[in-house]
């Protein structure tokens, strides 16, 4: 029998919230299968298990909050037992006892949406010729079963609020009253549940504006150079380089000469790397995840382009894991594609600093006898005052601004 336990979530956080369960008591079990799924404050992860066999007990639910090393799943032979569990799907004991509460419905999968229903089992009779309300909120898609349970209850599907703010489930269905709908349709406003990453989110950037004494200094970039080299590598050896790809490596050259830069303050210490880890802010549906390429120093431009759109698309396709997040030193938060122009940046503890960056705007320059245009773009730096002073944070800004209006020269070097 072997025990599939909740793997550390990274280094920022212990705990995560079950989002999905894709198995069952009884479920066979091969090495590899994604067991269920964890909301940490990063993204959301999948749990594999290193096993092959029969899934003996399931331990968590949907919503269930998880440290790592609590048993998810137990999977052994046929005809074993875990514990005192019985076959049913009843969870056994956490490990972790909850706070008493009101029993919660019993959790649905989607998986359980596509499974028949048992009359006078799964769903709870309907009050009888209860007139449904008007919704107060936009239909939502139904899942197959949510439609049969509907019918079955005589409710409406189209006035059923989802839970889950995409698609109506059974569960959805089973909790719905014509009277909690009439309720609700006198508000004139939605409650979205708040995400475990967006209660996360918003907990580290309070304690990042209460916590460190961070500063900020902005510098202007001449960006004609950067725009001709990004034409060159696209022309000569299709490489689509990005403004952040040159931009990160302008940071781990001039981090050179302003080792601090590339440092992060954990446990009350200043730790300086060898190596500079450069993350990148990625929004998401509802979410921010800042995925990291390691060792830019020891990289060109093509292959810091390649890693980067490699991260970028396991973000959205959420595939980053704990190893791809929380690693960096820095971090460069890009608001340019929305035409702002300039920003300041929240720390992104316990990185040493971030980099703001607004978009490219045409202004007058002048060139000693005249104003002439030039593509300017500002960039703001935010700096942890614990790690790095004012004065040489202000140096490495202005080193940083010589490499990347000349990123060849960053390359070189």
């Amino acid at each position: 029998m072997t025990e599939i336990k909740m793997p550390s979530a990274g280094q920022t956080t212990d705990e995560a919230t079950i989002v999905a369960v894709h198995v069952k008591v009884g479920d066979t079990i091969k090495r590899g299968d994604v067991l269920c799924e964890a909301e940490t404050d990063k993204a959301v992860l999948p749990v594999e298990s290193f096993a092959a066999g029969t899934a003996l007990a399931v331990l968590v639910h949907e919503g269930d909050t998880v440290t790592a090393g609590t048993v998810l799943v137990a999977v052994g032979k046929p005809g074993e037992t875990y514990g005192a569990a019985p076959e049913a799907a009843a969870p056994a004991a956490p490990a972790a006892p909850a706070p008493a509460a009101e029993a919660p419905a019993a959790p649905v999968t989607e998986q359980d949406e596509y499974l028949p229903i048992i009359k006078g089992a799964s769903v709870p009779a309907a009050p009888a010729a209860a007139p449904a309300a008007p919704a107060s909120h936009p239909a939502y898609p139904a899942m197959p079963n949510a439609k049969l349970a509907a019918r079955e209850m005589g409710v409406d599907v189209g006035a059923v609020p989802a839970a889950n703010g995409q698609f109506v489930t059974r569960t959805d269905v089973a909790r719905y009253t014509p009277a909690a709908a009439a309720s609700a349709a006198e508000v004139e406003y939605e409650v979205l549940p708040m995400s475990r990453m967006r209660q996360i989110i918003g907990k580290r950037m309070k304690e990042s504006l209460s916590e460190i004494p961070c500063w900020q200094c902005t510098t202007s970039i001449k960006m004609d150079t950067c725009m001709a080299l990004r034409d060159t590598y696209k022309d000569k050896k299709g490489v689509k380089l990005s403004y952040n790809d040159m931009m990160a490596k302008a940071i781990a050259v001039a981090s050179r000469k302003f080792p601090l830069v590339n440092a992060r303050y954990e446990n009350g210490e200043v730790r300086v790397y060898k190596h500079t880890n450069v993350g990148l802010a990625v929004a998401l549906d509802g979410a921010l995840v800042v995925p990291v390429v390691k060792s830019i120093d020891a990289k060109g431009l093509t292959e810091i382009a390649g890693d980067y759109k490699a991260q970028i698309a396991k973000a959205r396709e959420n595939k980053l894991l704990p190893d791809d997040m929380g690693c960096g030193s820095i971090t460069i938060s890009n608001l340019g594609m929305y035409d702002v122009e300039q920003f300041i940046a929240i720390d992104n503890p316990p990185e040493s600093c971030i980099l703001a960056v607004g978009s490219i705007k045409v202004k007058p320059e002048w060139d000693g006898e005249k104003f002439v245009p030039a593509n300017m773009m500002t960039v703001t730096g935010s700096f942890d005052h614990r790690i790095i002073d004012g004065a040489a944070a202000a140096e490495f800004m202005k080193v940083f601004l010589q490499l990347f209006s000349n990123p060849e020269k960053a390359v070189l070097n």
